[in-house]
């Protein structure tokens, strides 16, 4: 006897119904990745687990929720300028913590004049700091960083690179769940390095959620940031480097390098210290 066909599941995504912070936190974020990352160099360099976190431009404060549940005496700050991804973070990530949510504090406030406790580790994630396009600004917030960690502190960012990142692109790609996540990125100006980029949503009914989010940032090169770090006082810059699977994509896996080839895009972590491990 054949068996029947098996209609796929319809998607429970629409223009109309989605959530676009979930929808970004499906296909762009990951957090856990970064937790590892974070937990894993540092403890390499001071031999001790990271406790104190700072996340620079937080947005769902989702990996300062993760920074608390996983180490009961972890404490995390959670600082942005918006407060509509703190208020869904806050009902989405921090509020299901329970008691742990006591450790964890939400900061609505601008990164250059944020007040916070001296911590283990800052992060600024997903390319946030490009909106500063200005060295002089780069190199006050670098600097007002700095100052914010402990002696043994660690800064870390992420960033990309390679000749595709300056070129006009609109790259779709289809996520689990029934929907496809596009990256449009308009063409950047050769003199200021200035950039604007979208997120788009589209779903199988047909329906797109064009502009989810809106970017407006410089391409920050490499040895342009690290020079900035340096200036602004940190004692050590490290690289790490995304190695490639066998089909030549990003495999996830960062390992500290002072020489790579440029890709046509790539993906890599800066880790600054603030005195030398």
């Amino acid at each position: 006897m054949a068996r029947k066909n098996r209609r796929k599941k319809p998607s429970r995504y629409t223009a109309e119904t989605a959530d676009r912070y979930e929808l970004y936190e499906g296909s762009v974020y990951d957090p856990d990745a970064d937790h590892d990352f974070l937990v894993r160099v540092y403890r390499t360099a001071r031999k001790r687990r990271p406790l104190l976190l700072r996340e620079d431009f937080a947005g769902t404060s989702k990996l300062s929720a993760l920074w608390v549940n996983n180490h009961r005496e972890s404490k995390a700050w959670a600082v942005d300028l918006d407060p509509e991804p703190l208020a869904w973070g806050k009902e989405h990530h921090i509020v299901p913590l329970g008691e742990k949510a006591k450790r964890l504090q939400q900061i609505e406030a601008n990164v250059l004049e944020v007040k916070t406790p001296a911590v283990d580790v800052i992060t600024a994630f997903n390319f946030s700091y490009w909106i500063f396009e200005e060295r002089a600004l780069m190199l006050e917030y670098f600097r007002k960083v700095l100052a914010a960690l402990d002696e043994k502190g660690m800064f870390v960012v992420d960033l990309m690179g390679g000749p595709g990142v300056q070129s006009e692109c609109e790259e779709p790609r289809e996520e689990e769940g029934g929907f496809t996540y596009i990256w449009e990125q308009e063409v950047m100006d050769a003199i200021t390095h200035h950039v604007n980029c979208h997120i788009h949503f589209e779903f199988e009914d047909g329906t797109q959620l064009r502009n989810a989010f809106d970017y407006s940032w410089r391409v920050w090169s490499l040895a342009e940031l690290r020079d900035i770090l340096y200036d602004a006082g940190f004692e050590q810059v490290d690289t790490y480097w995304e190695g490639t699977d066998k089909n030549g994509e990003g495999d996830g896996v960062f390992k500290k390098k002072a020489h790579a080839e440029n890709e046509e895009t790539w993906i890599a972590y800066l880790v600054s210290w603030k005195k030398k491990p």
